[in-house]
């Protein structure tokens, strides 16, 4: 079910040689922010182009952390994600004061049913829990969109994202899952990210100004041409 807007109050592993390196050939590098699967095959990602913030995660004694709320309508990590995040490797969540819009960056992806794009995101996943040389602690987004215009949790909103080089302190990460230089965001894609940001602009009074993408902040072609067409229509119109 596409999301409408509504929201609940509330707000190394180590591995032998030989195995990461038929990882990386396999994958490519799998995606470290803005690469997939399609009927289970893995497809080549871009070169990962950020860290996890703008330190490594802070030595501080990591208490386990309450359940996240899920937004409503909202498909929870539990129908997706394989494991668990791991609290050593990532920094708590700080007052959250922007969003980011960015696309996976991978093959073009138009599949429409709820398992494959279930099985995209934990492609994603467990690439961004293998990154070289600093692992990330789960998935790096908050929240995905799929083509069907259906939003998944992703990273649990207690823990700083790790998708924008050094600007992750605050920012709530959204990907949506394609490459948007390759094929542009359909209609139900357009209607879920405008309702989803708009819910969380007036949750966290952020204003259009910091609705950013990740080109916006850093250099890389992500999202995507056409969704950066995009997010600069929709601040312009809806999200403004």
């Amino acid at each position: 079910m596409p999301y409408t807007g509504g929201f609940a109050s509330t707000h190394p592993m180590p591995e032998s040689d030989r195995s990461r390196r038929l990882f990386l050939l396999s994958s490519a590098a799998l995606l470290g922010g803005c690469a997939s699967s399609k009927s289970g095959s893995v497809v080549a990602l871009p070169d990962l182009v950020w860290g996890t913030g703008p330190t490594s995660p802070r030595t501080e004694t990591v208490r386990p952390a309450r359940p996240d709320p899920v937004p409503s309508g909202v498909i929870p990590r539990s129908q997706w994600a394989k494991g668990d995040p791991i609290p050593s490797r990532m920094n708590r969540m700080r007052p959250i004061r922007r969003i980011t819009v960015h696309h996976d960056g991978m093959s073009a992806f138009t599949q429409t049913s709820s398992r494959d794009a279930a099985i995209r995101l934990e492609t994603i996943r467990r690439s961004h829990l293998r990154r070289s040389p600093q692992p990330f602690g789960d998935i790096g987004y908050h929240f995905a969109v799929d083509p069907s215009g259906r939003v998944w949790q992703c990273r649990p909103l207690q823990w700083q994202g790790a998708h924008v080089a050094r600007q992750n302190d605050g920012n709530l990460g959204i990907v949506l899952l394609g490459n948007y230089d390759k094929q542009r965001p359909n209609s139900a894609q357009q209607s879920a990210l405008v309702a989803f940001i708009d819910s969380q602009m007036k949750r966290y009074r952020i204003g259009a100004s910091q609705v950013l993408t990740h080109q916006e902040m850093a250099a890389t072609a992500c999202p995507g041409r056409n969704l950066q067409a995009f997010m600069t229509s929709a601040r312009r119109g809806p999200l403004a």
